[in-house]
């Protein structure tokens, strides 16, 4: 099994190495040599504030992939959410944090193809949040003060509805359906963790998400996404099309992960 880290701080290298994990660097902090980082010729790092992540897994795709073909299991987590062996406690520190994270791929996996982090079950929001994130949704749709949240709601809130509304429409018109039915459930698996079976499905992914997120890009050149919700709008497109498209395409399993922001960490 092989773990991608992902973190924007140039710290934690011996901790991440130490518990199995290979460290990737991103942002515009310099990174030592150790890390992996998202640059090689043709790549897309120039994007990293609107793609978050998804510069990294660029590279990959176009430019590692393939030295980790012999890998069963290719997957990915950052330097403040960590996959994390069942049954564990909450870590309070780095020391409970290593016997947590999970090193090995349960014998558990073996029937699945994706593994997705546990999802987030959207209920009823609470007003001041409403009012806050986004209050002339609120008048558009009323019923979301005594109903649960959709997750299509969840991003017209922090985010706008123009955005996914518009992306929506680059999608094939079937998978436009299929997906547009996903967005009015109430649970998604959050923060583009997932940890892949094989690079033919890896590669399927990629060939897929790459293609709608750059239409996405062309489309949306006009806009200012320097603002709150939008800069990274095509990691939070991507976060609700991720587990939709391992669900159509593969059979999945999620997950349990944990919390815990290794950078502010005060016991190392």
């Amino acid at each position: 099994m092989k773990i991608f880290c992902i973190s924007i701080y140039n710290e934690n290298y011996s901790f991440f190495k130490k518990n199995g994990l290979v460290s990737v660097g991103l942002g515009n902090n310099n990174f030592d040599e150790c890390w992996i980082n998202d640059k090689f010729e043709k790549d897309i790092s120039i994007k990293n504030k609107n793609f978050g992540e998804y510069t990294f897994h660029y590279k990959l795709w176009k430019n590692l992939l393939n030295e980790y073909k012999d890998e069963k299991w290719i997957g990915f987590c950052t330097y403040r959410r960590f996959w994390v062996n069942k049954n564990f406690p909450t870590p309070k520190n780095k020391e409970e944090l290593s016997y947590s994270i999970l090193k090995e791929a349960p014998t558990e996996w073996d029937e699945y193809d994706c593994i997705l982090a546990e999802p987030i079950v959207l209920g009823k929001q609470k007003f001041m949040k409403l009012f806050k994130n986004n209050f002339t949704y609120i008048f558009k749709k009323p019923s979301l003060l005594i109903n649960r949240c959709t997750i299509k709601d969840h991003f017209y809130l922090s985010h706008g509805s123009y955005f996914l509304d518009e992306a929506i429409k680059l999608l094939d018109e079937d998978e436009q359906n299929k997906f547009l039915n996903f967005l009015n459930g109430h649970e998604f698996n959050p923060h583009n963790l997932f940890i892949c079976k094989n690079i033919t499905l890896l590669k399927l992914y990629y060939t897929k998400i790459f293609t709608w997120l750059f239409k996405c890009e062309e489309l949306f050149k006009k806009f200012n996404l320097d603002t709150y919700g939008k800069k990274r709008i095509y990691g939070f497109l991507a976060e609700r099309y991720l587990p939709f498209w391992f669900k159509e395409n593969s059979k999945t399993l999620n997950w349990p992960y944990t919390y815990f922001d290794t950078n502010k960490d005060k016991n190392d």
